[in-house]
């Protein structure tokens, strides 16, 4: 991992300390100096155990590199400021900003959980407490300022983690990504909306690169962990990625050596769900309605030919590019008779579990897949954007090596 790469990591998990001593400190009544002392702690505490740990850094093309993230960032702040809503879109001001109003009053936060209806109060807790956090600091009156901030920085870091740890494979191929999300309408409208989507997306990208790099230093399956850990805090999709995650990196995760670091990662943000799910969570709509019309739901084709035709419609008209390179990936490596590249693999077993979510709501399905299809594909943009770029960026460079040798 580059060196710049752990400063975002060391970026996520400071959300992390701040979310889980925010909670911490709300139940437990503590005044807001002591739960910045215990930020302060935990951040110190993880920076001890993780300043060793293997890093590299690229220095060719320093120069265009700076200039290329400049002018991304540049772009980036333009058009979000564009495009944003004073408030954010419904989902934003009737829940996520809301949710952080309520954790921001420390005596009456818990009557949030009565509200079972329509404000999702069962999500988990890493983005509202942030804001929270720091509006409390700021001042509760600046609240919808801290928002807008904190998602226009997690808009930025994403193009510049992936930029950070492509550009040494290809910088032609990692300049056209930070160009497609600098610049690309869509991706920046969803990301300003103020919603937890583009942060299940950074966590989910940071646990990809860090299993990239496993094999150089243990410490990464801590990494990997923690930010599945972090993902499952953030959003309840967040569980069903962890959970596909483990499956396809289960050997690497849990291989002799590798075990502790990853149950280290992963164990304090899952106690910490645990907790808020047991004691104050109200339940899932999707989970709770389960029960015997379930199979049917399964059985009627008619559902799927909705989500699927809804996929494609969207997909066709927003990311058409990106899924041409997909499948071009998927067909090369059939005729190779090769397997797919995992990371590519995984993404698109997260949408496919997606797709039978939406088979299984209780909601109007047409409604569901309307409101929310596009926030779910969103997520999952990050790690394709960088997947696609590595697994291209070495298919380019073998054949650009093989074809010099053979010259030579």
């Amino acid at each position: 991992m580059q060196k710049t790469s752990l400063y975002i990591v060391y970026y996520g998990w400071l959300m992390g300390c701040i979310s889980i001593a925010y909670f911490a400190g709300l139940m437990l009544h503590l005044p807001l100096a002591l739960v910045i002392g215990l930020v302060l702690a935990l951040a110190f505490l993880i920076y001890k155990q993780t300043n060793t740990i293997i890093t590299s850094s690229n220095d060719n093309n320093i120069s265009v590199s700076y200039a290329l993230l400049f002018m991304g960032i540049s772009m980036i702040g333009q058009k979000v400021v564009m495009l944003s809503d004073k408030y954010g879109t419904w989902d934003a001001w009737a829940m996520w900003n809301m949710h952080a109003k309520y954790l921001a009053n420390p005596e009456y936060w818990t009557t949030l959980f009565q509200n079972k209806d329509f404000a999702h109060t069962d999500y988990p807790l890493l983005l509202p407490a942030n804001i929270a956090f720091y509006s409390r600091i700021t001042g509760i009156e600046h609240l919808q300022t801290v928002s807008y901030c904190f998602h226009l920085l997690i808009t930025v870091l994403i193009p510049v983690l992936i930029f950070t740890e492509t550009k040494h494979r290809n910088i032609i191929f990692s300049a056209i990504g930070l160009y497609w999300l600098s610049t690309n309408v869509n991706h920046l409208t969803i990301s300003s909306y103020q919603l937890a989507d583009s942060l299940v997306g950074f966590f989910t990208l940071l646990a990809i690169i860090a299993a990239d790099y496993i094999e150089t230093d243990k410490r990464y399956a801590a990494i990997t962990t923690s930010m599945l850990g972090l993902c499952m805090f953030t959003k309840n999709e967040g569980v069903l990625i962890s959970l596909l995650f483990v499956a396809f990196h289960f050997r690497t995760l849990f291989k002799k050596g590798n075990f502790k670091y990853a149950i280290a990662g992963i164990a304090l943000p899952a106690l910490v769900l645990l907790i808020f799910k047991i004691v104050y969570a109200p339940h899932n709509d999707i989970v709770s309605a389960q029960g015997a019309d379930t199979f049917t739901k399964l059985t009627e084709w008619n559902r799927y030919d909705l989500v699927l035709t809804s996929f494609r419609k969207h997909i066709n008209e927003y990311y058409y590019a990106i899924a041409c390179l997909f499948a071009l990936h998927f067909f090369l490596r059939l005729l190779g008779r090769k397997a797919p590249d995992k990371r590519l693999l995984f993404v698109f077993t997260v949408l496919c579990a997606y797709m039978v979510v939406y088979v299984l709501t209780p909601k109007d399905l047409e409604w569901h897949v309307n409101t929310s299809l596009n926030r779910l594909v969103h997520q999952m943009i990050p790690a394709t954007i960088y997947t696609l770029i590595m697994v291209y960026s070495n298919t380019f460079s073998f054949r650009f090596r093989s074809a010099f040798a053979q010259n030579q």
